[in-house]
């Protein structure tokens, strides 16, 4: 899956999100991804958890089957700072597949070992 792949499927299953996305060049997939950032992470504050599990289902299938900007995007500028501090982030983040909480740990280790601390959205003990 490359990212305009991602565009078009994230757009089919939200199409609120459509104008935003296309309003982005598809050269900048970091940029669409942030507009997927914030939309999952609105849902996840308004306990929309059905938009949720379909926002982490889209993330997942990126995650398993994108291209190396594909990944670099879902890893950057989405798992990056996914902030589940929260009640409803806490209640969300127990319908995150494994996958994606592999691919969040990942990012979150090496953006500490890179800065030399944790970032604010890194919860973990």
């Amino acid at each position: 899956m490359n990212t305009v792949e991602f565009r078009i499927l994230v757009a089919h299953e939200f199409p609120q999100l459509r104008d935003e996305l296309e309003y982005w060049e598809d050269d900048l997939p970091h940029v669409q991804m942030t507009e997927f950032l914030d939309f999952t992470q609105k849902a996840i504050e308004a306990r929309s958890f059905d938009v949720v599990r379909k926002s982490f289902e889209i993330a997942t299938t990126a995650l398993k089957s994108g291209d190396d900007t594909l990944l670099n995007a879902i890893y950057v500028a989405f798992l990056e700072h996914l902030d589940f501090r929260s009640n409803a982030g806490k209640e969300a983040f127990l319908l995150m597949p494994a996958e994606l909480k592999k691919g969040r740990y990942e990012i979150l280790d090496y953006d500490e070992k890179l800065l030399g601390r944790k970032l604010a959205v890194d919860d973990r003990a």
